[in-house]
């Protein structure tokens, strides 16, 4: 017969069993935990450190930009025109030095302090009608890892009083350090090397060409109604300019419905250098591209696109019935393999830009665009696309003239290791025309140093560095 009053339970193996099993799920949990928190707060530091590091590097670069900015307009008599001043001599670091190889005509001066640059620059400040109000001189520097910026006034007009509220001290006060940003870890100013090329060098047309030619998208769709000529009247022909009319309306007027997008190809055109060997009427666009019309941009370079589109000869041109905003105007590049904006996987690495024609008689007709990559781009060809919604629009005529792409020199500049001493080669310091930031915050960090960091580096054009603007 059974015992009824038998008790069950845990023996002690199984309840040791059971006690490791659960500290080892809570090891796990409480690990899991430390780790999520410690990634949530590396996370919320590179976070907080780039977004400072981006905004000094904003504001700094407001600065440097003005350096030796000098020229002001002044009015000559009651209702007459304003002309450019004399130069404020105060812009520059020591114009006047006695010993001629210590004159300095610069507009910046860099020093080291404590294992960090410290950044000096002059400018004048400017009213709201251009009219001079001041000189400045603005020091950028960095104490126990935190980043300043003080502004000092040097000299100004007469009769102008700085508001309580206003950035730079007085004259002969004391300036007063702003704090910029914390946990510093790095700050160093490089000035480029002198005599480097500061005019815009055209890309295309190549060897400074002034001719050039467009001609329709043709050998990968059905049809083309555009007619192409120069400024001469020569159809399919290259010159300075180029005549565009007969586009295909990208809107189905019988059936009332707007065509999709593939149908703009009817309305691109591409662009090639004018050589006599190119023949457009029976080779293919890839073939054209390839041979006389390829590209390619180098990252950090600045380049612009430039072309004129004069207002049409007469007020009876559909041209004029262009719709900005519904009508579609752009000019950009394709790829010569794929016929498409030049990606990345689903990234663009050039996009179009928008332009419309003159709408007024009077009207500007120079257009421009300026652009940079981020990463070398190859094999593609200057494009231009035209679609035509509005009614009547399809029947105008476009000019394109002095099409031009050229190298903009501001974002080219040597800043090669070793760096330019400018301290050390005062005579030469009045030709830089850029300024390097290196920058770097941490955050996170015992004293500043460790934890999370951002790092910038930013190259700043100074065009008006020196005696000349």
């Amino acid at each position: 017969m059974k015992n009824l009053n038998t008790k069950k339970g845990f023996t002690l193996m199984e309840l040791m069993v059971y006690i490791a099993i659960l500290g080892i799920v809570v090891l796990i949990a409480g690990q899991a935990f430390t780790d999520s928190t410690r990634f949530r707060i590396r996370t919320q530091n590179i976070i907080k450190a780039t977004q400072e590091a981006e905004n000094v590097a904003t504001y700094f670069k407001s600065d440097v930009s003005q350096v030796g900015a000098k020229s002001s307009k002044e009015e000559t008599i009651a209702g007459g025109d304003d002309k450019f001043s004399d130069v404020y001599n105060k812009v520059y670091m020591d114009p006047e030095n006695s010993v001629e190889e210590k004159k300095d005509s610069s507009s910046f001066k860099i020093e080291t302090q404590d294992g960090f640059d410290k950044l000096t620059i002059r400018r004048v400040r400017y009213d709201a009608n251009g009219h001079f109000n001041a000189v400045e001189e603005i020091k950028w520097y960095v104490e126990s890892n935190i980043l300043h910026r003080s502004c000092q006034i040097l000299e100004k007009k007469d009769g102008l009083t700085l508001s309580a509220d206003d950035p730079c001290a007085d004259l002969n006060k004391e300036p007063e350090g702003i704090e910029m940003a914390t946990g510093v870890q790095k700050f160093e100013v490089h000035a480029a090397r002198p005599g480097v090329n500061t005019e815009e060098q055209q890309y295309f047309p190549p060897n400074d060409e002034t001719e050039f030619l467009l001609f329709p998208r043709v050998g990968d769709i059905n049809y083309v109604t555009m007619l192409v000529s120069n400024t001469s009247g020569e159809l399919n022909k290259g010159g300075d300019g180029a005549i565009l009319s007969q586009f295909f309306s990208n809107y189905d007027q019988f059936n009332e419905k707007i065509l999709d997008e593939s149908y703009r190809k009817l309305n691109q055109l591409f662009a090639i250098r004018n050589n006599s060997s190119a023949n457009v009427q029976t080779d293919s666009w890839k073939n054209l591209c390839s041979n006389y019309g390829k590209l390619e941009f180098e990252p950090n370079q600045e380049y612009e696109i430039s072309f004129e589109i004069p207002y049409p000869g007469t007020t009876n041109d559909k041209s004029i019935l262009f719709v900005p905003g519904t009508d579609h105007m752009s000019v950009g590049f394709r790829n010569i393999e794929t016929g498409e904006i030049p990606k990345k996987g689903a990234n663009k690495l050039i996009d179009d830009f928008l332009f419309f024609p003159p709408l007024e008689m009077n009207g500007q007709g120079k257009r421009s665009m300026r652009f940079s990559v981020s990463e070398k781009v190859e094999n593609v060809c200057l494009a231009f696309t035209f679609a035509a919604y509005s009614p009547l629009v399809s029947q105008g005529t476009i000019t394109i003239k002095n099409l031009k792409i050229n190298k903009i020199p501001s974002s080219n500049y040597d800043f090669e290791t070793p760096y330019f001493d400018p301290e050390a080669n005062i005579t030469e310091k009045q030709n830089v025309k850029a300024l390097k930031l290196d920058l770097q915050i941490n955050r996170g960090g015992k004293n500043n140093g460790g934890g999370e960091s951002a790092e910038i580096s930013l190259i700043i054009p100074t065009p008006s560095n020196g005696p000349k603007d």
